[in-house]
C-alpha cells in the first residue's frame, strides 16, 4: 500500500477509510473510458471479522501459539512458522499490520480498525497475494472468524446501497439430493435476474456487484460478499465522500445480519422465575426449508460429509442428536436432525464462531438449498 502509519495518526475510522479510497479514486475521463469491471487495477478490500478475544496489537504472539500448539492442524502450523507479523500500532484502535512471506520476498500490508462489534482489515493490496498472507492470517488463528451472510442477507444489503443498481453477480447451487452444481455469473444484470436465478436454476447469490451514481454518471463501483468481503473497484473524483459512506453503511449491515443470525446472547443461564421454577436459556439456529422433502438419511450424510473431516469431533446420542465438539474454536454445540431440518442448539461454553463456521460449511460445500434463521428458546424446568 501507498500509506505509512505515520500517515494515520490521528485520524478517525472515516478519515482512514478516505486515505484508502484517495488509492482507488479515477479521473471521469478514467472512469468513462473504463468499459470493464475486475481488471488489474487497485482496488480496496474490507475483511469483515468477528473476534471473540481482544487480539489488536498481538497478532504476532496468536500466530506463535498456534505455530507450537501439536493439537492444531499441521497447515495452520506450518504457515506461522514460514511468515513474519510485524505489527504497529497506530492509536487505540488501529493497527498497521504487516505479514511477509519470505519465499515470496515481499510484506503484505493491511490496517486492522477494531469498531467494538468487529474487527475491520482494509488494504489495496492485490488479491492473490493477500490470499496468501492476510486471508491464512484470518482463517488459522482461532480467534477470528469472518461474518458470514445467507443468500437472502446479502441480497437485501447490497439492495439497501443508496442510488446503486446490481450490475452483476454470482450464484451457487448444490444439492445433496440431486446429482449436479452450478456456478452462475452474470455481468449487466437487470432487476429480477437474482431471482431468475433462484427460481430456474435454484441457485443462490454469493456475490453482488453494484453501480452507485451521482446523476447519470458511475460514482462507484463494488461488490460484496456473503463471506464478510467487501470491496471499492473503482470511484469517481469527488465522489470519495459517498464511497466511504457506502463502505461504513454497508458494512455496519453486514455486521448486523451477521448478528441476528449468530450472536449467542443467552448461554445456557439459569434464573430463578419464581418459587420452584427456573428457565433454562439457549439459543437455537434452525438450516430449513432445503430442496427435499424428505431426507432418510441425513445423518449419515451429515457423517460422511462433514464429520469425517479433521474439524470436528462427534458422537451421538439417540437416533436424530450430535453432540459436535469444532476442534478449530474448542466449542461444543448440539446438531438435531428433524426429518430433512436441522437446529443448531448452543451450550454453556458455544459463541456463535463454532456455529457460523458450521453454517458455513454446509451451505458452501453440502447443500446450498437451507435457509438460516435464529432463535432464542426459553425451557421451564421444576
Amino acid at each position: 500500500m501507498n500509506i505509512n502509519p505515520s500517515d494515520l495518526q490521528g485520524l478517525n475510522t472515516r478519515e482512514v477509510i478516505l486515505e484508502l479510497i484517495a488509492e482507488v479514486t479515477k479521473s471521469g475521463e478514467e472512469m468513462d473510458e473504463k468499459d470493464t469491471r475486475g481488471a488489474k487495477t487497485t482496488d480496496l478490500k474490507l475483511y469483515i471479522i468477528d473476534s471473540k478475544e481482544d487480539i489488536q496489537g498481538q497478532f504476532a504472539e496468536a500466530g506463535l501459539d498456534v505455530a507450537e500448539d501439536e493439537s492444531t492442524k499441521q497447515a495452520a502450523r506450518d504457515f506461522f512458522r514460514e511468515i513474519v507479523i510485524e505489527e504497529e500500532r497506530v492509536s487505540e484502535n488501529i493497527t498497521f499490520l504487516g505479514v511477509s512471506y519470505p519465499r515470496y520476498d515481499r510484506t503484505d500490508e493491511v490496517i486492522v480498525i477494531d469498531r467494538g462489534d468487529a474487527l475491520w482489515f482494509l488494504s489495496t493490496e492485490l488479491k492473490d497475494w493477500l490470499e496468501d498472507t492476510v486471508e491464512k492470517v484470518i482463517k488459522y488463528l482461532p480467534q477470528l472468524e469472518r461474518v458470514y451472510l445467507s443468500p437472502d442477507d446479502l441480497e437485501d444489503s447490497m439492495r439497501n446501497i443508496v442510488d446503486s443498481e446490481i450490475a452483476g453477480f454470482t450464484a451457487e447451487y448444490h444439492s445433496q439430493h440431486r446429482d449436479r452444481d452450478a456456478t452462475l455469473q452474470f455481468h449487466g444484470a437487470e432487476t429480477g435476474d437474482i431471482r431468475k436465478a433462484e427460481n430456474t436454476f435454484s441457485a443462490t447469490p454469493t456475490r453482488i456487484e453494484f453501480n452507485q451514481r451521482n446523476s447519470p454518471a458511475t460514482a462507484i463501483q463494488g461488490s460484496g460478499s456473503n463471506d464478510g468481503f467487501f470491496k471499492l473497484e473503482s470511484v469517481r473524483k469527488d465522489s470519495e465522500g459517498k464511497a466511504a459512506d457506502t463502505l461504513l453503511a454497508t458494512s455496519n449491515e453486514f455486521v448486523a445480519r451477521d448478528s441476528e443470525k449468530f450472536e449467542v446472547d443467552a448461554d445456557t443461564s439459569w434464573k430463578l422465575l419464581e418459587p420452584g421454577f427456573i428457565v433454562d436459556e439457549y439459543t437455537s439456529i434452525e438450516l430449513h426449508d432445503p430442496e427435499r422433502d424428505e431426507a432418510e438419511n441425513l445423518d449419515q450424510e451429515l457423517e460422511e460429509e462433514i464429520f469425517s473431516k479433521n474439524r470436528y469431533r462427534y458422537g451421538r446420542w439417540g437416533e436424530n442428536t450430535f453432540f459436535v465438539y469444532d476442534k478449530n474454536h474448542e466449542e461444543v454445540f448440539e446438531l438435531g436432525v428433524e426429518s430433512n431440518e436441522l437446529v443448531l442448539h448452543a451450550r454453556e461454553t458455544t459463541t456463535g464462531h463454532s456455529l457460523r463456521a458450521f453454517c458455513r460449511i454446509l451451505l458452501d460445500g453440502f447443500d446450498s438449498t437451507y435457509s438460516v434463521r435464529m432463535k432464542e428458546t426459553r425451557v421451564k424446568a421444576q
